[in-house]
């Protein structure tokens, strides 16, 4: 009885009732017109399809999830999907052979027309590029230009738009290459295109590292990942790289890797700890070079240092001048 005279008497507002509680949206954490950026690579040649049968399947399948889920987060926001391949990059959507107002949208088994069509146009794209890819035996890519054409499409979109509609672009390239040294130089020239235009850089690789996409996420602001197994591929696509960076800083991410900053020899493409520098056009070689075989610049031979006999033979002969 005193229990429940003491919980009468007490007020209720400072016992049952919490603070309230604020919703927030996802406009208010990202702002409208995203568009997303995937640049993918499907070399036939890697060693990723050798040795798992059926991975190019769940990789195109776990790619197009993630393209569906974005344009679902808001009305305004868009997607598109650059390969890369040993023959050269190409787009596989949007179909750049075909505008907008020739696109027929039709509902198949109950699916959304647009996620029908995204379906159907890059599965369309994919073949071609595989049928065309075969006759070509190199396991190297060319990411690199597949990056650049990302870039030209989204500078392409935004000079289009108005001021107030402007996109908030991001790039997310998927590879299980690796470092392509021969493709330094092209692979410095878009980092720093998209760190003055403001793009994040993000970086998905397939079962090993890669040094130079480690060196763009870092310069970018974006985000670098490696997924160890295919099989959490979509996992890790939705956990981290949906999310826009206005969301990333409510996530739990995973603690950023040690970049490797380490760069490229022209001479013979390989990632070097110390170097020769060019003065003139700063080009990187990893022994001395007389002439410079970027700008063709000549340098004088380093002589060999002074033997301790001459110095002992210079140091008697100050010592006679002086006395």
């Amino acid at each position: 009885m005193r229990e429940l005279q003491y919980f009468e008497n007490c007020p209720v507002t400072t016992t049952l009732h919490s603070p309230p509680y604020k919703r927030m949206s996802y406009d208010s954490v990202e702002r409208p017109h995203q568009l997303l950026v995937v640049v993918i690579d499907i070399n036939p040649n890697q060693l990723l399809f050798a040795r798992q049968p059926g991975s190019l399947t769940q990789l195109m399948n776990s790619v197009m999830t993630l393209l569906n889920q974005h344009m679902m987060l808001h009305t305004t926001n868009r997607v598109a999907l650059v390969a890369s391949h040993s023959s050269g990059c190409s787009f596989l959507y949007p179909d750049q052979n075909q505008s907008n107002s020739d696109i027929l949208l039709r509902q198949q088994d109950g699916q959304y027309e647009v996620f029908y069509h995204l379906e159907t146009t890059i599965k369309k794209k994919v073949a071609a590029v595989m049928q065309t890819d075969l006759q070509v035996n190199s396991s190297e890519c060319l990411l690199s230009g597949a990056m650049t054409k990302a870039l030209c499409h989204i500078n392409r979109l935004q000079s289009a738009r108005k001021e107030s509609e402007r996109l908030c672009p991001r790039l997310l390239v998927i590879s299980s290459t690796g470092d392509t040294a021969a493709q330094y130089m092209n692979f410095m020239n878009v980092f720093f295109t998209a760190q003055k235009l403001n793009i994040p850089l993000d970086s998905c690789m397939l079962l090993q590292d890669s040094g130079l996409l480690q060196q763009g996420s870092d310069i970018t602001g974006g985000l670098y990942v490696k997924v160890d197994a295919l099989a959490g591929l979509l996992q890790h696509l939705a956990w981290l790289f949906l999310p826009g960076p206005g969301v990333r800083k409510m996530l739990g991410n995973p603690p950023p890797v040690r970049v490797d900053y380490r760069a490229a020899c022209f001479c013979h493409r390989q990632l070097v700890d110390i170097g020769f520098v060019c003065s003139v056009c700063l080009s990187i070689f990893c022994r001395f070079n007389p002439v410079c075989t970027t700008c063709h610049s000549v340098f004088k031979t380093p002589g060999l240092p002074p033997s301790k006999k001459r110095k002992a033979a210079a140091q008697t002969q100050d010592n006679v001048l002086k006395r």
